[in-house]
């Protein structure tokens, strides 16, 4: 019973907040109380253990770089510098970042380093050309998870490394290129459903970019340290982050008052506050109970679309790479031999891997979360939190069908 009860409290508080107009992230932290301690016996000490601080950190830090480089005008330099480049032409500025963050991501840094450092910039420069933030938005976070499970990257290291440690064997570049090319196909229907053909032919007023002051200077330079030490050092983005915001602030190249206050802290309490209702929900049953849910469903022939979903669905509420690879991809062999081989573990290990990154552009994942804490404050977070999370839930019907049809095309595996 209290699996479903914590099930219904996370629809409760989205619905509460959206309601009352107030954080969801707070009303979240209210039901982690109520359900955690009083109906599942959790001690407070390990609810509050909860608070992602990784996330946390790394989400604040960023923020506060940035924060910074906006303040001294660089975010706005470095726009006019790459609006530049597109030579006016506003349908090529989403897919230039589209693929900017594809490449970065596959070299290293993976889709949640590449989408902290280009979000900011992206999102200031959909605002200033009149772009669909939402479209830049999802555009860069695709292309940030296009490039993520690359066997560079961190999570396609895990990926791999869970396949082999499991009996699947050693998949090489499959996930990776399967994923590259899901993302892109439907990044391609976002660009289309969001009206980017439209902006063939128009264009906007393009002004060379001044010189870089000083300070601005300083902060590009930092920025890019920043790109480098994470791929080469393979440092915590939010640390490093942390670490270059000390630098800047030392160099008096933006007020620090104003740095800090800039950084948007609604946005990280609805980040953390929903992490924590996610972890008790975890724990007193209610993942399992929707995921053993949605398994009885499961034969050869729904076992790709279901197992897609199931994936997709746990990411939204938990970490794609702590807990729903780690959790799901041990059990594609056994799975494999009770369908009696029709699939092979192969297909469900892509299955799982590419159908848990998809949907990461929701508010609740860290990605989503990041184009919320980055997005102009002239923009209306609301609707944005909602559609994302509508792109989110597109983006799991998508993956479905298309590894489904993958499977049937012999491609998946």
């Amino acid at each position: 019973m209290i699996e479903i009860i914590s099930l219904l409290s996370l629809v409760l508080a989205i619905i509460i907040g959206f309601w009352k107009n107030i954080n969801v992230g707070l009303i979240a932290l209210f039901f982690s109380l109520i359900i955690g301690y009083y109906l599942g016996g959790i001690p407070v000490n390990t609810i509050i253990s909860y608070w992602p601080i990784r996330l946390f950190f790394t989400t604040f830090g960023i923020t506060l770089l940035f924060s910074i480089a906006k303040l001294n005008g660089t975010l706005e330099k470095i726009s006019k510098t790459l609006i530049y480049q597109s030579k006016g032409k506003k349908v090529m500025i989403p897919i230039i970042f589209y693929f900017l963050s594809l490449i970065l991501a596959s070299i290293g840094p993976g889709n949640i380093s590449t989408s902290a450092l280009l979000l900011p910039i992206g999102l200031v420069i959909a605002n200033k050309t009149k772009l669909s933030v939402l479209m830049m938005s999802v555009l860069i976070i695709l292309g940030s998870i296009a490039g993520g499970l690359s066997p560079l990257a961190p999570n396609g290291i895990v990926a791999l490394e869970l396949a082999k440690t499991n009996g699947v064997g050693d998949l090489g570049f499959r996930i990776y290129i399967m994923n590259v090319i899901s993302m892109t196909i439907f990044s391609g229907l976002v660009f289309i459903f969001l009206e980017g053909m439209k902006l063939r032919g128009n264009s906007v007023e393009i002004e060379k970019a001044g010189k870089f002051d000083k300070n601005q200077l300083i902060t590009m330079i930092s920025i890019l340290v920043l790109v480098l030490w994470v791929m080469i050092g393979n440092v915590n983005v939010g640390f490093a982050a942390f670490a270059l915001s000390a630098v800047l602030l030392v160099l008096n190249t933006a007020d620090q008052n104003q740095a800090i206050q800039n950084v948007p802290w609604s946005t990280l309490l609805l980040i953390c506050g929903t992490a924590v209702l996610i972890s008790v929900i975890n724990e007193v049953g209610g993942v399992k109970l929707l995921t053993n849910f949605l398994a009885t469903l499961m034969n050869q022939n729904t076992a790709i679309p279901i197992m897609a979903i199931l994936s997709g669905v746990m990411s939204i509420f938990s970490s794609a790479v702590g807990v729903v690879m780690p959790t799901l991809i041990p059990t594609t062999v056994n799975l494999s031999n009770e369908l009696g081989q029709m699939i092979s573990p192969v297909a469900l290990t892509i299955t799982i891997a590419v159908a848990s990154h998809i949907v990461t552009m929701s508010p609740f994942s860290t990605m989503g979360a990041l184009a919320l804490a980055s997005s102009p404050e002239t923009i209306d977070k609301k609707s944005l939190f909602k559609n994302l999370f509508i792109v989110a839930f597109l983006s799991l019907l998508f993956i479905a069908l298309f590894l489904g049809l993958m499977l049937i095309l012999g491609l998946l595996g």
